[in-house]
């Protein structure tokens, strides 16, 4: 029969397994990131550089996209605020007022870098001086507010 404590035995004995934490990756994005399809991209880019007879790293730019979710969404926030021991009902107001947002950047192989641009709804540009006001702190929102006054 199996222990309670079988996987002590099973790690010692495959030194090359280690336990971790999986990062989730959206099902999309998993169909092209694996390594049949970056060696075919790099393949390409190798050929198109022996073509031209080299491509000068001011030519080569990377681009990417982060989606944003402004006025909520978090759900379970590690923030905690006081109450009186009286206070039946803990609650607080929060908005249902949800907007997308998608940051995009590009940056070149030879360090350029293109200012961040903004896909929003039509209308008035959003308040962002308190977009980083969350569970990692004050330092992440005065870094998250200079990078979009950038």
């Amino acid at each position: 029969t199996i222990g309670k404590t079988w996987h002590l035995k099973f790690e010692q004995h495959h030194p090359e397994l280690i336990k971790a934490r999986p990062t989730k990756l959206d099902a999309k994005r998993a169909e092209n990131f694996n390594e049949a399809t970056i060696k075919d991209h790099f393949d390409k880019l190798y050929a198109l550089d022996k073509k031209h007879g080299g491509i000068p790293p001011e030519h080569i730019w990377n681009m990417d996209e982060k989606g944003i979710q402004l006025g909520g969404g978090r759900g379970k926030q590690r923030k905690k605020f006081y109450f009186t021991v009286k206070q039946k009902y803990r609650q607080r107001i929060g908005s249902d007022n949800l907007e997308l947002v998608t940051v995009l950047e590009c940056v070149s192989a030879a360090g350029a870098v293109v200012p961040p641009s903004f896909c929003l709804k039509e209308g008035a540009r959003p308040d962002i001086r308190e977009l980083g006001d969350d569970e990692f702190g004050r330092s992440v929102s005065l870094l998250f507010t200079e990078f979009f006054e950038y």
